[in-house]
C-alpha cells in the first residue's frame, strides 16, 4: 500500500474483531520501524507498554471512559514520554559510534555539548520535548500499522494516575496516549478537514 493511500485510509477504528491475535514479532516490527522517527538530539524519548493481558485491560477500561476497544482489540498500547531521556544520551551516542553513524573522535565533544544544552532546559521544556518526540513516534506507528493491514485508534481520554498505578513504570514516564490495535469489525468514520488556506500561510 503506497503512503498516500495509507494516509487517506487510516481512520480511528473503535469496533474490533475479537479474539484476533497479532503475533508479538509483528508488533515488534512495527515498533522497530516506528523508532526511525526523528527526535531531538536523537534521545528517542518514547517508551511503550504493549498489553495483551485481558485482566489488566479490564482494570484499565473504567479509567478510559469504558471504551470497548480497550478490551476487544488485539492489544492495548500505552505510549509514554520519558522526561529523563537525556540521561541516556551517553549510551545512545556510543551506539552511534559503534554502528558507524558518528566518528569516534567526535564522541566526547558531542556528549559534552548535548549535556551542556540539556542542563539549560527546565523540567517543563524537557517534558515538552519528550512529548513531541513521542507524538512523532505514535504517528509513524499508526501509519505503519495501517500499511500492514491493522487498524488503530488513539485515545487521549484516560486517567494518567490510574495508568501509573496499573502499569508499573518509572516515575519519569509520562502517560501520553492509549492505542487499541487490531482488525476492524466496523470501519472508522470519515471526518472533514479544513481547507489549506485556513491553516497554512505561504510567506515569500
Amino acid at each position: 500500500m503506497d503512503l498516500e493511500k495509507v494516509i487517506k485510509e487510516r481512520k480511528a477504528v473503535r469496533h474490533y474483531k475479537e479474539n484476533v491475535t497479532i503475533p508479538k514479532s509483528e508488533i515488534e516490527e512495527l515498533l522497530r520501524l516506528s523508532s526511525q522517527s526523528p527526535s531531538g538530539h536523537n534521545l528517542q524519548s518514547w517508551r511503550v507498554a504493549v498489553i495483551t493481558n485481558n485482566e489488566l485491560r479490564e482494570k484499565i477500561k473504567p479509567f478510559a471512559h469504558d471504551q470497548e476497544q480497550v478490551v476487544t482489540a488485539s492489544a492495548l498500547l500505552v505510549f509514554f514520554a520519558d522526561t529523563h531521556s537525556a540521561e541516556r544520551l551517553d549510551d545512545i551516542y556510543k551506539q552511534d559510534v559503534a554502528e558507524g553513524f558518528l566518528p569516534a573522535e567526535m564522541l566526547e565533544a558531542k556528549i559534552a555539548d548535548s549535556h551542556a544544552y540539556h542542563a539549560t532546559l527546565t523540567a517543563q521544556q524537557l517534558t515538552e520535548n519528550a512529548i513531541i518526540d513521542t507524538s512523532l513516534f505514535v504517528m509513524h506507528f499508526m501509519l505503519l500499522a495501517k500499511a500492514k493491514g491493522y487498524d488503530t485508534v488513539p485515545m487521549r481520554g484516560f486517567s494518567a494516575d490510574a495508568i501509573d498505578a496499573l502499569v508499573e513504570t518509572p516515575a519519569n514516564y509520562k502517560p501520553l496516549l492509549l492505542m487499541a490495535i487490531g482488525k476492524a469489525e466496523k470501519e472508522g468514520y470519515g471526518t472533514s478537514r479544513l481547507a489549506i488556506d485556513e491553516f497554512a500561510e505561504f510567506i515569500q
